[in-house]
């Protein structure tokens, strides 16, 4: 099979309102960057236009996180059809390099994969947001009928600079990474077996009803809901569902004390992680674990 390096870039969760969804992440604990934006073609060569969406975005040394709602509702936003199904998270992005070259790749490994679209937003630059650039990127997308599990996205990021600056790298919660992604499915081997196909490598089984796909950077792990159960006592607010994301830090002990601090509550895992329930984030599981 062709060789495609695949890396976890970052995953999104839509919030019913921005303002709320920007209240909560800053009380995990991330640095957000300031509101920007979206506009996007919806078809390959399509036009550029305007987007009823906006984001704010926590930024790592390795990935992001998108906080993603409506700006305006008049507008066309592919958001409105993750909130129709529940507010929480949705996008999983996956960084597959030069768009034309991985294009043909994974069109030829799967159906339903998507020619690249362009979507761009403006986005704040420097210390004190003294400037304004264009963040653009090239997304290939997988139709949502052959893969309902998430939003997968593999993405082809076209102004790095403007994304990774050093002074939102910085965050509180000593946040350095998003280190995986975990879906909830109702087929284990049927969900990885079209994973398979897409990521072009096997699964390793990590326990009953779980396994994880490691890609070059990051994780894609896919339980079902009754590992999910076991593992947070949590029913899914639909079928299939993406659970949660992991964040890397550099000191756990000291990012437990900092959401102790912030009035949030906590779980332990043993491995060792915690975890912060779905209540305290707009829908998802956040978990921190030791970078």
């Amino acid at each position: 099979m062709t060789e495609l390096s695949l890396e976890l870039d970052h995953t999104g969760v839509a919030v019913r309102d921005l303002d709320v969804g920007q209240t909560t992440y800053d009380r995990l604990g991330f640095t957000l960057t300031p509101r920007s934006f979206h506009s996007g073609s919806r078809t390959a060569g399509g036009p550029v236009e305007k987007w009823g969406s906006g984001n704010h975005c926590a930024m790592f040394e390795n990935g992001y996180l998108e906080i993603i709602g409506i700006t305006d509702p008049n507008l066309y936003s592919s958001t409105k059809e993750y909130l129709d199904r529940y507010e929480g998270q949705h996008i999983v992005a996956i960084g597959s390099g030069d768009a034309d070259k991985s294009y043909p790749i994974l069109s030829s490994r799967y159906e339903g994969v998507t020619p690249a679209t362009k979507l761009q937003r403006q986005a704040p630059f420097g210390p004190n947001n003294e400037e304004t650039r264009l963040a653009a990127f090239r997304n290939i997308h997988v139709d949502r009928d052959r893969f309902p599990e998430a939003k997968l996205i593999f993405i082809d990021h076209l102004t790095r600079d403007v994304l990774w600056q050093p002074h939102l790298l910085d965050h509180p919660n000593g946040a350095v990474a998003l280190a995986e992604v975990a879906l909830c499915v109702k087929d284990l081997d049927e969900t990885c077996g079209r994973l398979s196909r897409l990521f072009g490598t096997q699964p390793e089984e990590v326990r009953p009803g779980g396994k994880v796909f490691h890609l070059s950077r990051g994780n894609v792990y896919v339980i079902t809901e009754t590992r999910l159960q076991e593992w947070v006592g949590i029913s899914p607010p639909a079928m299939p569902y993406v659970a949660g994301f992991g964040i890397a830090v550099k000191d756990l002990d000291a990012t437990r004390d900092y959401l102790a601090s912030r009035g949030v509550p906590t779980t332990d895992h043993p491995y060792p992680a915690l975890w912060v329930p779905p209540e305290n984030t707009c829908g998802p599981i956040v978990t921190f674990s030791q970078a």
